[in-house]
């Protein structure tokens, strides 16, 4: 396993870790947490991502079960959970179990510590921007539950870069801290954010990511080179979830299918190239980003982390070459403007 340093921070995480997203939701399913999260560890990650939402609760109650049944050093697991959606939706008596304000972080980070079964957790991100509750609440929380002895560090997810500069400059202003590290999704198909928005945020203050979904949900992995379902697969049952109807859609609507086959096609091609999997290559061009710390993954079997996790050794194979034969097959290199010297476009940020 590789150990990168979480951004400007002292704190080192595997390149590759592990979440709960969609493995630890149905009650029934402790036992394979179990299992996963053990297979996980002695693979040599460290790293173990949930948040309140996953589940509505059930994520983190599994997380924590596994985790104890690891019998390992507290000190040696890097533990993150998330706040932002609470554990309940549709319930308007629960308004404040929603959002940022401080009572909601506060007391939202309690509850996932008795979830997990944990003194402490190491990283809690914003699940998302809150428009409602002022930056300075939302830093002065997390300040105040790092100096508790709740949290070691806060984080953001799916934030802007100026909404990061912004609530960075309220933590010099007032004398808070900020935050280490950025949870955003980063895949082969979503870039722009990554290598564009955030490229001047990454070289200035050099922080931290966790980057969800590197499989783009499976799609990268081969399984729907054919453009449909094999039985087994996760996107099965997106007919029964409205947001995975809606993803899957995105990706293969009549007007798209063919072109987003041919791109998978082609990728297949190059991953065969080089000796590896189109799931590792998605993933070792993932994680062969300097500014890539962690790359939150999943299963559904004990093999697939085993997979995964070769990607440590096979990610030195993206060399410069490969990517530009990456770009050419993806064709969607971020635009990051013009170098007014020399009137050509900035050369693409990986």
């Amino acid at each position: 396993m590789e150990y990168r340093l979480l951004g400007n921070t002292g704190l080192k995480v595997s390149v590759i870790s592990f979440g709960n997203w969609l493995n630890s939701n149905n009650p029934d399913w402790q036992e394979r947490t179990n299992l996963h999260v053990k297979k996980a560890w002695d693979l040599g990650i460290n790293f173990f991502d949930t948040a309140e939402l996953y589940g509505f609760g059930e994520g983190e109650k599994q997380f924590g079960v596994a985790l104890q049944a690891l019998n390992v050093p507290r000190e040696e697991l890097v533990v993150s959970t998330k706040i932002f959606w609470g554990t309940m939706w549709g319930d308007k008596k629960k308004v404040n179990q929603l959002g940022l304000n401080r009572k909601h972080i506060k007391e939202g980070v309690k509850n996932s510590l008795k979830r997990l079964q944990l003194d402490y957790v190491d990283i809690v991100f914003c699940h998302r921007y809150d428009h409602e509750t002022p930056l300075e609440e939302v830093a002065r929380a997390f300040t105040e539950l790092i100096q508790e002895g709740y949290i070691h560090y806060w984080g953001t997810s799916e934030w802007t870069s100026s909404q990061i500069y912004e609530v960075r400059e309220v933590c010099a202003e007032k004398n808070l801290i900020k935050p280490s590290a950025e949870q955003p999704q980063y895949n082969m198909f979503v870039r722009q954010r990554f290598e564009a928005d955030y490229a001047r945020l990454f070289d200035k203050t050099r922080m931290g990511t966790t980057v969800w979904s590197p499989l783009a949900g499976g799609i990268l992995t081969g399984k729907y080179n054919i453009g449909g379902i094999p039985s087994g697969a996760r996107w099965e049952t997106f007919n029964e979830d409205s947001y995975l109807k809606g993803v899957w859609e995105s990706y293969f609507a009549a007007d798209k299918k063919e072109k987003l086959i041919k791109l998978l096609t082609g990728l297949e091609t190059l991953a065969k190239d080089l000796g590896m999997t189109q799931a590792q290559l998605a993933m070792c061009w993932v994680i062969a980003n300097k500014d890539v710390s962690t790359a939150i993954t999943g299963c559904s079997r004990p093999e697939q982390l085993e997979e995964t996790v070769k990607c440590v050794e096979l990610y030195k194979k993206i060399t410069p070459d490969v990517i530009k034969k990456i770009d050419e097959i993806l064709g969607n290199t971020p635009d990051q403007g013009v170098d007014f010297k020399t009137f050509l476009p900035f050369p693409p940020r990986r």
